[in-house]
């Protein structure tokens, strides 16, 4: 038995609460090293010695590049528990795993097991019921539209105290509620925003004002109207949150310019030397070391309540859903925490997505972030659909960590896309070969986790840098005089609209656990989606040779794919 191989942690993502009454625990080990895994608890406070003690089996859930999982759901009776684990290996060994030491015995007292010391309902990972059936579509409002089925590509200017608003491509709010018939009938059930408050530049997160929408996007009342007409059609808004850093004509960052050390709002800014110099002479902390974008001390108790506050605001007065939010790993935590109390206080199921691009596990504890965007999934549809680099085996190990790297309501909500704003579409990597997309497409809408849509993706949009992949979306379904897309937008969204479809309806895709399958050929990807009776199996096949399944005989075409429900 490798025992340097065996791992578990109280309080995390192998120890942690579904509610007040039940557990999940979980347990690391190599490959193929034991041979089964029990845990056995008891009640911390049990007057009876030895304490009575309960065993339950726990079932292997997944293997991963070099490890297997083991995992087992409780429901003690108590809320004050101890426990530990009998591993038995393949060659027939037994030990027992308790506080980091594996041993031949127990020990007499039950504190040297691992404890949870009580199963308090503050610490339950309580994310949003609806987000595992969610499917996101992200907006550009820029990029997106200006009238029913169509963007004019002018540039739109607005006002605001004195300030000169800029768009670049012309996009606006009213163009988004000219279309919400696409969006409802492509089957979509969250959109998410891009900022949409007022700020100088054309991508708007260098905010003016969080409380007021854009003036060259559209007014307050526009905006109203857009979250009442989405949500008629039971569709959720996400709003992007700008806390990180502000712009410099915010009110803060003037003031301090205006009165320097006499300005209230001198620390309202991360490493702000005194005196603040005009044009960007001073040197301060800022976003990417982009000085139009100051860097904000969200550590101060009253940055912390304002930001909370705008939080909370665009819940109350426009009834928006969640929020997900920009660079939330550059933020002080204690801030997530606060910011997530005072949205949750006016809607109980708002959602906090979180923009991390490497691994996102420090945020999304019970307390902080839902949810985060899934990059670690971009990068995995990359390297076995794009680039080949890895073979059907190591995807499947892979994707199998990265959903025991939380839990498991965390893993199922977590924003699987497949590009973005700020990342060259998909396609493009895939030397705009549309086929190869839709592969992903099928993985992306298939496997566990919400999947998010870039604006376009489902229109074979392509680009590959940010003046690229932010271009006007293209509305004729023909694109015959549109020179960036990878295949006729017409079919490439006849095709997602029947994944989605297909997603919905299938309650072992939005819940179901997930199983893959061996096949022999590293590029064939094949694993099953199950829950209570249901299942559905997937093959996807990521070559230019026609494969066959062994037992059902099942051929499929070369850069093709097969779901069977």
């Amino acid at each position: 038995m490798n025992k340097a191989a065996i791992y578990h942690r109280v309080d995390s993502e192998y120890c942690y609460l579904l509610d007040d009454k039940t557990f999940v625990l979980r347990l690391r080990a190599a490959n193929g090293d034991l041979k089964s895994v029990s845990v056995v608890y008891g009640n911390r406070f049990d007057r009876t010695q030895p304490a009575v003690r309960h065993t339950a089996k726990m079932e292997k859930v997944c293997q991963g590049l070099y490890h297997d999982y083991y995992e087992v759901t409780v429901k003690p009776g108590f809320r004050r528990v101890f426990y530990y684990f009998e591993l038995e290996g393949e060659d027939g060994e037994k030990y027992f795993y308790y506080q980091g030491t594996i041993r031949k015995d127990l020990p007499e007292n039950w504190y040297a097991f691992f404890q949870l010391p009580y199963m308090r309902r503050e610490e339950v990972y309580d994310v949003p019921e609806w987000a595992k059936s969610a499917v996101m579509y992200q907006i550009f409002p820029d990029s997106f539209a200006t009238s029913h089925r169509s963007h004019d590509c002018k540039p739109k200017t607005g006002e605001y105290e004195g300030y000169k608003l800029t768009t670049k491509l012309g996009g606006n709010i009213r163009g988004i509620i000219e279309n919400i018939d696409y969006l409802v009938d492509l089957g979509i059930n969250v959109v998410y925003l891009n900022p949409v408050f007022v700020a100088h530049s054309y991508h708007k997160y260098d905010t003016i004002d969080y409380k007021h929408i854009d003036p060259a996007f559209g007014t307050d009342e526009e905006f109203k109207m857009l979250v009442q007409e989405l949500h008629k059609n039971g569709i959720r808004v996400v709003l992007d949150g700008v806390y990180n850093h502000t712009g410099t004509r915010f009110f803060a960052y003037q003031d301090i310019l205006k009165n320097q050390e006499n300005s209230k709002y001198k620390d309202w800014y991360y490493d702000m030397p005194l005196p603040l110099l005009p044009d960007f002479k001073s040197d301060y902390a800022c976003f990417a070391y982009v000085k139009a974008m100051p860097k904000l001390n969200t550590g101060n108790p009253e940055v912390a309540e304002y930001f909370a506050e705008v939080g909370k605001y665009w819940i109350e007065k426009f009834d928006i859903d969640g929020w997900r939010l920009d660079v939330a790993n550059e933020i002080d935590k204690a801030f997530w925490r606060t910011y997530k109390k005072a949205i949750r206080s006016v809607k109980k199921d708002a959602i906090m997505l979180a923009e991390v691009w490497e691994d996102a596990q420090n945020w999304q504890v019970y307390d902080e972030f839902d949810s985060a965007m899934n990059y670690r999934f971009v990068n995995l549809c990359r390297e076995f659909f794009a680039d080949r680099v890895i073979g059907a085996g190591d995807f499947a190990s892979v994707f199998n960590e990265s959903l025991m790297r939380y839990p498991t309501p965390v893993s199922y909500a977590q924003m699987n896309l497949l590009d973005s704003h700020d990342v060259s579409r998909f396609v493009s990597l895939c030397s705009d070969r549309p086929e190869l997309l839709k592969l992903a497409a099928v993985v992306q809408m298939t496997l566990p986790g919400m999947p998010g849509i870039f604006a376009g993706d489902e229109r074979a949009m392509t680009g590959i840098t940010e003046d690229e992949y932010r271009r006007p979306f293209v509305w004729d379904d023909d694109g015959k005089n549109c020179d960036y897309v990878a295949c006729r937008p017409g079919d490439m969204t006849a095709f997602y609209k029947e994944l989605i479809a297909l997603r919905r309806s299938h309650k072992a895709l939005t819940e179901g656990r997930v199983r893959f399958i061996p096949t022999g050929n590293e590029s064939v990807l094949a694993y099953e989606r199950y829950v209570d009776g249901e299942k559905v199996c997937v093959w996807v096949n990521n070559s230019d040779k026609e494969w066959t399944e062994p037992l059902s005989g099942n051929t499929i075409k070369p850069f093709d794919y097969k779901i069977v429900y």
